[in-house]
């Protein structure tokens, strides 16, 4: 095996759950908005179009968050750290994710925020949308470095079974 690092060998083993959870992550927005608009791809495009740095960043944390739970459930079936300390890095990296997803990614998630928070204050959040999508993106590098995701592998990773 050559000198790859754990992402990738992750990627490599399983790239159906990197790539459908990526495009799942990209679309839930506008299949949440169907519900209540039939026009709800079209102004998702619309809001694509219109705001590009959201939409860049919109695109990166689909693509991460698609990679991260690769890395997760690669790491649940291989030793890549050995240690007993990356579940709980895991699991808040997940909870992060989902956060950040509904606080700051997700447009359609607004009315759940909206349901728990005032209007004023909802609307107030609505700008710092870039930020909060940054801070997604933060969490789920941290969450695969946590997980030994950029660590350099030179031999086999062991099953958990076998080690």
């Amino acid at each position: 095996m050559r000198n790859n690092i754990i992402l990738l060998n992750a990627i490599k083993e399983k790239p159906f759950i990197a790539i459908g959870l990526a495009v799942v992550i990209f679309f839930i927005t506008p299949i949440v908005q169907s519900f209540s608009t039939s026009l709800a791809f079209e102004i998702w495009f619309r809001d694509l179009y219109q705001k590009p740095l959201n939409s860049f960043l919109y695109i990166v944390f689909s693509i991460l968050f698609g990679l991260f739970i690769s890395m997760y459930l690669y790491s649940q079936h291989k030793c890549t750290t050995c240690n007993t300390k990356t579940n709980s890095h895991s699991a808040s990296g997940f909870i992060g994710s989902v956060l950040g997803f509904l606080l700051g990614v997700c447009p359609a998630c607004f009315s759940f925020v909206g349901f728990l928070l005032p209007l004023s204050t909802s609307i107030f959040l609505s700008t710092y949308t870039p930020f909060f999508t940054l801070l997604s993106i933060a969490i789920i590098i941290f969450s695969i470095n946590k997980l030994g995701g950029f660590k350099k592998v030179k031999a086999d990773i062991f099953t958990k079974n076998d080690g």
